[in-house]
């Protein structure tokens, strides 16, 4: 989610493959192979090569994919992207939660905004893969959490949404949210590898 370089690399080698994620998936692999320098067509051969390797149904519209990620001019965010986390940005959260679950949420979407939010503290996010990354489930995410996360000031809704789709069928679904919170890119901790567990074990294993 933070570093797309260390998740395309998960994916290369068969790892957290969620087929209900495989447009953002193939999207990703798109991006990484033009990076290479692949053309259009040895992105398409190679992408299709991949999903046979590991068994993966490619049911999108490949083509699509792959001209919308050759006109985008941004590159996959890797290893020089540092997330740190401070003192104040773990009292936000536990100011205002007390689950688990609800804080790890925080923390990811905390995360998430410090690479990805504009000047206003507006940022979209895949619910997909924001539920992947966390390991549970999405209507949990949709649901407890970010109801939770949105009473208690954490983050507001906006009221737009992207919506991902291909042969006039909606497939994925991206949440545009505002951080209520500061999201200064400062602190003692780090996010290493996108591993949000080690993250949230480091802190709050530490009684902070």
């Amino acid at each position: 989610m933070v570093n797309e370089v260390s998740e395309v690399r998960q994916y290369l080698d068969g790892q957290n493959i969620n087929e209900k994620s495989i447009y953002r998936i193939c999207f990703m692999l798109a991006k990484w192979y033009k990076q290479q320098g692949l053309s259009h067509i040895r992105i398409r051969e190679t992408i299709f090569e991949w999903g046979k390797k590991y068994h993966i149904n490619i049911d999108c519209n490949l083509n699509r994919i792959i001209t919308r990620v050759m006109n985008d001019k941004h590159r996959l965010r890797g290893d020089e992207t540092t997330v740190r986390v401070s003192k104040e940005d773990v009292e936000e959260i536990i100011r205002r939660f007390d689950n688990s679950t609800v804080r790890r949420t925080a923390l990811a979407v905390l995360c998430y905004a410090k690479v990805a939010a504009d000047s206003d503290g507006e940022f979209s996010i895949s619910l997909t893969a924001l539920s992947d990354w966390l390991k549970i489930s999405k209507s949990t995410t949709s649901t407890k959490c970010f109801e939770e996360l949105c009473d208690f000031s954490y983050v507001e809704k906006i009221q737009r949404k992207t919506l991902y789709s291909w042969d006039n069928k909606i497939r994925s679904k991206t949440l545009v949210l505002k951080i209520l919170v500061p999201i200064e890119n400062k602190g003692e901790f780090v996010l290493k590898d996108n591993d949000i567990d080690e993250l949230y074990g480091d802190i709050f294993g530490q009684g902070v």
